[in-house]
């Protein structure tokens, strides 16, 4: 067998769910998801656009910089960043994302599907005001599905083990990787001037 192509072939290979695994999926926050949520100070979403290509982007803030409106809403702010706008234009064109939320030590993670739209009305965007930088949209998502993760990915990966961490001296610069990646001779920085400069425009832009 090589690649597999159709459903029958990929269940020949793998049991189906059973138990908790098979029956975990809710639609609305409870006081579990909500929690998690309210602890999370970092997620990634998924999103897809017109083109038909999967694109994933990371979302960072404050410990629970995720605000819950209801049951069934939940918002994300979006922050200051290289303003390509990816996961902006991708919910425009097709507005199913997937969310991943971490909590930092933690090795189960919670996940959620539903329907986004980007909001810029002032009222829900000045809930996020930080140092009086209220973020310019907020993703918007609609709630369908819910459901946690167990922890076997993050403890393989030893994820939260201090002693596996690289140090920034270990690892090149963002401005080295994209100056070798797209053969660019911009200036290069530092690990200690890249931190500077992205501390100043959190300070600055949010």
């Amino acid at each position: 067998m090589g690649v597999v192509s159709n459903l029958e072939q990929l269940r020949s290979i793998y049991n189906f769910p059973k138990g908790r695994a098979a029956l975990k999926v809710i639609n609305s926050l409870e006081k579990h998801s909500k929690n998690f949520i309210n602890l999370s100070p970092f997620v990634v979403i998924s999103s897809k656009g017109k083109n038909g290509h999967a694109d994933v982007s990371p979302r960072g803030d404050g410990v629970g910089f995720v605000k819950i409106e209801n049951d069934k809403t939940i918002i994300i702010p979006d922050r200051s960043g290289n303003n390509r706008l990816d996961t902006l234009e991708n919910i425009i064109d097709d507005p199913s994302v997937g969310i991943l939320f971490f909590i930092p030590g933690i090795n189960t993670v919670l996940r959620i599907n539903g329907n986004a739209h980007i909001e810029d009305n002032l009222e829900i965007r000045d809930k996020f005001k930080i140092n009086n930088n209220v973020p310019k949209t907020c993703i918007v998502i609609n709630i369908e599905e819910i459901f946690m993760h167990c922890a076997k990915a993050l403890m393989r990966s030893s994820f939260w083990d201090h002693s596996k961490y690289l140090s920034q001296t270990e690892f090149p610069t963002i401005s080295k990787i994209i100056n070798d990646q797209i053969n660019l001779k911009d200036d290069e920085q530092n690990h200690e001037q890249e931190d500077k400069r992205y501390k100043k425009q959190i300070i600055d832009f949010g």
